[in-house]
């Protein structure tokens, strides 16, 4: 993930559009994921990572984060 929002903002805003709902009315991401720990994954200040890849379940979705996108694929 680039720029300014982190891996969980970008999820949920997804997960979000996906949905036609708004980001509150969804389940917390922090009871499927640690948030802090995913989004460390994609902080781009860390050194000697690239390419990661990490993929879970959350509100009907398979979820797939890599550095450039977040992609849902539904169940």
């Amino acid at each position: 993930m680039q720029g300014e929002t982190s891996a969980t903002v970008a999820v949920v805003r997804a997960v979000a559009e996906a949905e036609d709902a708004s980001p509150g009315d969804l389940p917390l991401l922090s009871d499927v994921i640690d948030p802090e720990a995913f989004d460390a994954l994609f902080d781009d200040d860390r050194a000697g990572r690239s390419g990661v890849c990490f993929s879970f379940d959350y509100c009907g979705y398979v979820v797939t984060v890599t550095d450039d996108a977040v992609e849902l694929d539904a169940r």
